[in-house]
């Protein structure tokens, strides 16, 4: 091997090193946030269901996500003056990357509350975004 081929695989080698960690470096992130009644529809963004739903699940897109992350979900029904804690979900993150979390509010015997409620979705303890809904 001669010196402008060493040279030039340590130039690449470097230039390789540098992206990996520009990458690897850019902050965890959530994109968006939606309530669905269809798990596989991540465009779909809800605000009022009505209590026959079968099912009211959150779509969070996650974006960078590193290992040990965590993301907290937080299900509130909002009563008379306060916030009534009604759900409360904590995932931690066991591998990086990017993609869709998708979890369900629980309902009772098959069937929802009627009410107005809050979701407030956090990433490492830090509030991110929040929904409001209406359950009739």
């Amino acid at each position: 091997m001669n010196i402008k081929t060493i040279v030039i695989l340590i130039v690449l080698a470097l230039i390789f090193t540098v992206i990996f960690f520009y990458f690897y470096n850019q902050p965890s992130e959530i994109k968006s946030v939606q309530l669905t009644q269809d798990i596989s529809n991540t465009t779909e963004d809800i605000k009022l269901f009505n209590d026959r739903f079968k099912e009211i699940f959150i779509i969070i897109k996650l974006s960078k996500i590193k290992k040990d992350e965590n993301i907290k979900i937080l299900w509130y029904k909002k009563t008379d003056s306060k916030l009534l804690l009604i759900q409360d979900n904590v995932i931690k993150n066991i591998n990086d990357g990017s993609g869709y979390l998708k979890l369900s509010l629980i309902n009772k015997n098959g069937k929802y509350d009627s009410g107005d409620y809050l979701v407030n979705v956090y990433l490492n303890g830090k509030k991110e975004n929040s929904r409001e809904f209406t359950i009739n």
